[in-house]
């Protein structure tokens, strides 16, 4: 059996934009033939797309970085430089992407083929051709490529069952589970045997298949991460139905009941769920094979009065007694459920767009760092870095360019509030300039 892992953590980093190109017309009969080098390609996007042949997260385990393509620079006569392929990452269906830094949820992918973009490749610099003017017709300098976006994310896996099996451990939610289904759960006469939720799928007369899922069973304090804990929990907030399955042989039925009544409470109090606790309930009290006929209706009678608002079934798992007509209740209200529901969407997903902006978008205003070392300024980061090294430095006119640019990035008002003076040395990608008039 696969291992089923349902909490990730991966990189991504979106592609660079490719570097402008310096490059002149060098044409027959044309001496002055102008600028002509083209603008950098776009680099790659990344987006995560929710696919409904994957089950779990267990890829994510062996590889936890993703890179998307950078665009290539940009070539002469006016040649536009190639775009970088965008890269998408296929997670299973139900899959929730968090940004760690900012420790927001972007986006549920909750059904297939719907998507969302995590990462935003950066845009192609600009080749001299579109840096002149009517005042700068030949420019000797051009732009480079901005960087992409590296993001951290966590992708956790919420199980999309239309119905959830809860019970204390030991209750038979496994063996319930493989009566109902094809599915084939660890099944022994011990607590815990189920150590990760299963999944199987009830084939009804009328074509209503749906989906059961066998959560690891609950104690007291699972809201809170006693036990396995609200990791399983989590497994049941997209379910229509619950059933609560209870052992009809034991002495304290009615604080069975109520031990998992609060657990679905509290762990929908603490994770602002409205609904979990309030889904439609049918109590399953099954083992009815271990007890005689009048102590089971003794103990139906006393679920019904503690329980009156949800319906009471007697089984026994093991002789199937009383699973024909489980089914049957829960294929109703399967049919019922779903005459209800909107369709689902396909195509990229509406996200939470503050939560997008925050980390997502290849941005302009590129982030750096100073250091100050006496009378030596070094200046970290990838766009100046990457200004400096394309940059014409024999050209008066280049390097006037790049000084301007520093200038409209902050980096020269980060310098003076750093207490820099003229004929100080400032440092770039290993080059070295003296602070001057002519920064200005």
């Amino acid at each position: 059996m696969a291992q089923f892992i349902d909490e990730v953590e991966i990189e991504v980093r979106s592609g660079d934009g490719g570097n402008g190109m310096v490059a002149w017309r060098r044409e027959k009969y044309e001496p002055m033939g102008g600028p002509a080098g083209g603008t950098g390609g776009k680099g790659g996007d990344i987006y995560l797309q929710a696919v409904s042949d994957k089950s779990t997260l267990l890829d994510f385990r062996y590889k936890t970085k993703y890179l998307a393509e950078n665009g290539q620079k940009g070539g002469s006569k006016n040649r536009h430089g190639r775009d970088g392929k965008d890269l998408i990452i296929e997670v299973p269906v139900g899959t929730v992407v968090k940004d760690l830094d900012s420790d927001k949820v972007i986006a549920d992918l909750a059904f297939v083929r719907t998507r969302i973009m995590v990462a935003q490749g950066g845009r192609g610099g600009k080749g001299n051709a579109l840096l002149a003017t009517p005042t700068r017709r030949a420019p000797h300098f051009c732009e480079p490529g901005y960087p992409g976006v590296s993001r951290r994310l966590k992708l956790e896996l919420k199980l999309l069952a239309d119905i959830g099996i809860v019970g204390l451990p030991n209750a038979g939610k496994s063996t319930l589970l493989s009566v109902l289904t094809h599915a084939k759960p660890k099944i022994a006469d011990y607590p815990f045997t189920t150590l990760q939720p299963q999944l199987g799928v009830v084939k009804f007369k009328d074509e209503t298949d749906f989906v059961l899922a066998d959560i690891p069973g609950l104690i007291e304090g699972a809201s809170h991460g006693v036990g396995l804990g609200h990791r399983f929990l989590k497994h049941i907030e997209r379910t229509r139905a619950i059933v609560h399955l209870v052992d009809i042989s034991s002495s304290t039925i009615e604080k069975d009941i109520a031990t998992i009544d609060h657990e679905l409470s509290e762990y929908s109090k603490e994770f602002g769920l409205g609904t979990l606790s309030r889904l439609p309930q049918v109590i399953v009290l099954n083992k009815s094979d271990l007890i005689d006929r009048a102590s089971a209706e003794q103990n139906e009678k006393l679920v019904k009065k503690i329980k009156p608002e949800s319906p009471v079934m007697v089984i026994s798992a093991a002789t199937r007694e009383g699973t024909k007509a489980l089914i049957e209740l829960l294929a109703d209200w399967m049919q019922k459920a779903r005459q209800e529901e909107e369709p689902a969407p396909e195509g990229d997903l509406p996200a939470d767009q503050d939560a997008l902006a925050e980390n997502t978008w290849a941005r302009v205003g590129s982030r750096f760092d100073i250091e100050r070392r006496k009378n030596r300024f070094v200046v970290y980061g990838e766009r100046p870095e990457r200004l400096v090294a394309i940059t014409n430095l024999r050209d008066p006119e280049s390097l006037h360019h790049l000084f301007k640019t520093l200038r409209s990035m902050g980096v020269i008002d980060a310098l003076l509030s750093d207490g820099i003076k003229p004929g100080n040395t400032v440092a770039i990608a290993g080059v070295e300039f003296t602070y001057g008039e002519d920064w200005g």
